[in-house]
């Protein structure tokens, strides 16, 4: 299972993939099928996305329920 720490950066990388498709989109010299190919990552990414943060949703939900204490880090 993943940490809380873990899912925010795989949703963190799939943000990142989602704006650059972005950017592919609007960029002016595109093709059709650039953006195409852009599009549908970008469907496929913000379905990652929305499963990422149910699982986010549901971790800290866990938490919470539990009252476990997490571990804090210092440096």
């Amino acid at each position: 299972m993943d940490t809380i720490g873990n899912l925010i950066d795989k949703l963190t990388i799939i943000n990142i993939r989602i704006w650059m498709a972005e950017d592919v989109k609007r960029g002016k010299g595109a093709t059709d099928k650039q953006i195409a190919d852009a599009t549908r990552l970008t469907n496929i990414c913000n379905s990652q996305r929305n499963d990422l943060i149910q699982e986010i949703d549901e971790a800290i939900n866990a938490l919470v329920s539990s009252g476990s204490v997490q571990k804090l880090y210092s440096q």
